[in-house]
């Protein structure tokens, strides 16, 4: 029997998944509603499979918390759904998962998914990284060789589909392990990238002040040796990038 990991934002579903799976035999781990709590899980112990909610909370929805999930650990996923539609499977396809499972279901067909999807993976052996995909429309940024420089604005995955945000209102973008933290004047939005693809692809108005973090210097309050003022947040200088970054502020004084 699996150790399985319950990625849900409805309470009484997830306590539903959790005693069905107790009652297949399996071993259920207290269920997580968001990607970010779901990768610590993984992080700090084994996980044989991972049954994902494609709508769940946080700033990732599943099909994004899944493509985390297979790149950085290679554990199978096994998504559940209400919804079975042409545009949501097109989108589940790009994470590669062991199964789809419609809601409602019952102990046998959760059963079924969960056979099969332990039985794939074993016979696959270790999971290998998410491939891109040749359509660029499926993704929210692909391989930097394969789509121009940003112009006026980008389109970021925002729950099953993109809004389309203005490069104006970028504040910074925050490097989070293999995937992007988007922060803007309003909101903030976590996709799969890098911050290498972002930065070939970001006109000149945005900098890399640290290994991890890339600032739009329209929106620079006030800087000190090692930190700039982005809104409310300071980002982080290195040392590396400080003289640069004093000329491309116009630092006087």
């Amino acid at each position: 029997m699996a150790t399985i990991l319950i990625v849900e934002d409805e309470l009484l579903i997830a306590a539903e998944i959790e005693r069905a799976l107790a009652r297949l035999g399996h071993t259920p781990l207290p269920p997580v509603d968001n990607s970010d709590e779901a990768l610590s899980v993984l992080a700090a112990q084994p996980v044989e499979l991972v049954l994902m909610d494609i709508n769940i909370a946080g700033d990732c929805d599943g099909i994004a918390a899944a493509l985390l999930v297979r790149r950085q650990f290679a554990v199978p996923v096994v998504f559940l759904t209400a919804r079975s539609d042409s545009a949501t499977l097109n989108r589940a396809k790009l994470a590669q998962p062991y199964g789809f499972l419609v809601k409602p279901f019952t102990d046998d067909s959760l059963r079924v998914q969960i056979e099969l999807a332990l039985f794939n993976a074993y016979q696959a052996g270790p999971v290998g990284p998410v491939l891109d995909t040749a359509d660029a429309g499926t993704e929210v940024l692909g391989p930097a060789e394969r789509c121009p420089k940003f112009k006026d604005y980008l389109f970021v995955r925002k729950g099953s589909g993109h809004v389309k945000v203005l490069l104006s209102d970028i504040l910074y973008f925050e490097a989070l392990q293999n995937y992007v933290r988007l922060h803007t004047v309003r909101e903030r939005f976590v996709f799969d990238s890098t911050l290498k693809e972002l930065e070939q692809k970001l006109p000149d108005q945005f900098f890399k002040t640290h290994r991890s973090h890339i600032v739009n210097l329209d929106h620079v309050q006030a800087y000190e040796e090692s930190s700039v003022l982005l809104g409310t947040e300071y980002v982080p200088v290195s040392r590396s990038c400080k003289d640069e970054l004093k000329s491309r502020i116009h630092l006087v004084g």
